[in-house]
C-alpha cells in the first residue's frame, strides 16, 4: 500500500469514490445523498447529515488550496481511497478531518495507512492536534479510536418541519424580539465570556483557548463574520450578555440554521428567549445542533416539536511533542536526564535524573 500527496490527476478517481460510496451507503440505509432539488426530504431527515456541518459524509471542493488531500494506490497503482483535511480557522496547528473514503472490498485496508500518513504529514507543518466528527455508531468510529482519537462531546441534531408557523400563531407584520436585540461587534468579548460559563472547561479548552482563536472557528467562523453576511445574531442582556442566537438562512443546500447559547439559571428567561429566537425564523424547514451539556435547551426545543433525529461525536487526538533537554551540568556531579515526552499540551512534564551519590568518609573505598 502506498500512500502519497494527490495530484491534479486523481480528482477524478476521488470524486468517483466519494460517489461510489455515497451510493451504496444510501443503499444501505447509512446516511443517503442529499439531493441537490431536496434540501430537506421530509421522509429522509437523515440526509440532513450532509447539509448541517462537515462530517466525513460532507465533500468540500477538493479544488480548495487550503485542503490536504492524501491518496492510496493498491499493488497495481490504482487509487483505493483518499483523506482530506483543512486547517482549523484561526489556529494554523490544527487540522480538521473531512474525509476519510476508501474502495468498497479490500479498500478498508488503506483506511489506517492513509490516517497514518495524513498525521505524519500534519506533524511535519507543525501540527498537534486532529479533529474529527462523525455520525454516532458510524463504521469509522472504532478505525479512529484505534489510531488514538478520544471522544471529547457530542452534538444532537434537533429538526423541525417548520416550526415558526406552530410555535408563532397569528404572528402579522413586524415580529417583536422579546429579550433579544440585534447584536453588535463590541458584543463580541460578552459572547465568548457566555461561552466560557456554559461550556465545560475541558472543551473551551480545545475550541476557544484564545478570543481570537474561538472567534475564527466558533460556528464555522459565524461570529467573525458578524455584519459582513447574511446570518442574523441577536443577544439577551441580563446582568451581561446571558443568551446569544444566531439565524443563517436556507439556501439550496441545507435548511436553516439556529445556533443558540444561554445560561440555564432561570428556566423563564431561557423560555422566552428560545419563544423570541424561533419567532425571528422564516417558515420553513429548521434545524439545530446542541452539545450533550446542552440539555435544558434541548429538552425546551422538543417541547417545541423539534425531534433528534440524529448524534455525532467530536473526537481529538493530540500528537505527543517530543521535548529535547540541554545537558545539564553540575560542579562534579553528573546528571543524567531522560528526554520527557508530552501527551497533551496541559500534561505535566516530568525530568527524571539520576546522579552519581557521594561516598561518606566511612564508606569502604
Amino acid at each position: 500500500m502506498n500512500t502519497r500527496n494527490a495530484s491534479f490527476r486523481d480528482l477524478a478517481r476521488i470524486e468517483q469514490l466519494y460517489r461510489d460510496n455515497a451510493a451504496a451507503d444510501e443503499r444501505d440505509g447509512v446516511m443517503p445523498v442529499l439531493s441537490a432539488d431536496s434540501p430537506v426530504p421530509q421522509q429522509a431527515v437523515v440526509r440532513l447529515w450532509y447539509a448541517v456541518s462537515k462530517t466525513l459524509s460532507s465533500l468540500v471542493p477538493l479544488t480548495d488550496a487550503g485542503d490536504k488531500i492524501y491518496v492510496a494506490e493498491d499493488t497495481d497503482g490504482r487509487v483505493c481511497g483518499f483523506i482530506q483535511a483543512q486547517s482549523v480557522p484561526g489556529n494554523k496547528n490544527s487540522w480538521q478531518i473531512l474525509n476519510l473514503c476508501t474502495a468498497r472490498g479490500k479498500g478498508h485496508f488503506a483506511r489506517e495507512p492513509l490516517l497514518t500518513h495524513l498525521t505524519h504529514k500534519g506533524s511535519e507543518h507543525g501540527v498537534k492536534r486532529f479533529h474529527v466528527r462523525l455520525p454516532l455508531d458510524h463504521p469509522l468510529v472504532p478505525i479512529f479510536l484505534e489510531q488514538g482519537f478520544t471522544q471529547y462531546a457530542t452534538e444532537q441534531i434537533l429538526f423541525h418541519e417548520d416550526s415558526r408557523p406552530r410555535l408563532v400563531s397569528g404572528v402579522s407584520g413586524a415580529v417583536s424580539p422579546g429579550p433579544l436585540r440585534a447584536a453588535r461587534r463590541e458584543d463580541l468579548g460578552g459572547i465568548y465570556l457566555l461561552y466560557l460559563r456554559t461550556t465545560p472547561s475541558h472543551v473551551a479548552n480545545l475550541e476557544g483557548p484564545s478570543l481570537k482563536a474561538w472567534q475564527a472557528a466558533f460556528q464555522e467562523g459565524a461570529l467573525a463574520r458578524m455584519g459582513r453576511e447574511d446570518t442574523r445574531h441577536f443577544v439577551a442582556e441580563d446582568a451581561g450578555i446571558s443568551a446569544w442566537c444566531a439565524m443563517r438562512p436556507a439556501s439550496s443546500a441545507r435548511p436553516t440554521l439556529l445556533a443558540l447559547m444561554c445560561e440555564g439559571h432561570d428556566p423563564q428567561f431561557r423560555e422566552e428567549v428560545i419563544t423570541a429566537a424561533l419567532a425571528q425564523a422564516p417558515p420553513g424547514p429548521l434545524v439545530c445542533v446542541l452539545r450533550h451539556y446542552d440539555s435544558e435547551l434541548i429538552r425546551v426545543l422538543q417541547g417545541r416539536g423539534f425531534e433528534i433525529f440524529g448524534s455525532q461525536l467530536l473526537l481529538v487526538r493530540d500528537l505527543a511533542t517530543k521535548v529535547k533537554l540541554r545537558a545539564a551540568t553540575l560542579k562534579k556531579q553528573p546528571v543524567l536526564a531522560h528526554a520527557g515526552v508530552i501527551q497533551s499540551m496541559d500534561a505535566p512534564f516530568r525530568v527524571l535524573s539520576s546522579r552519581v551519590p557521594r561516598r561518606s568518609k566511612s564508606s569502604p573505598k
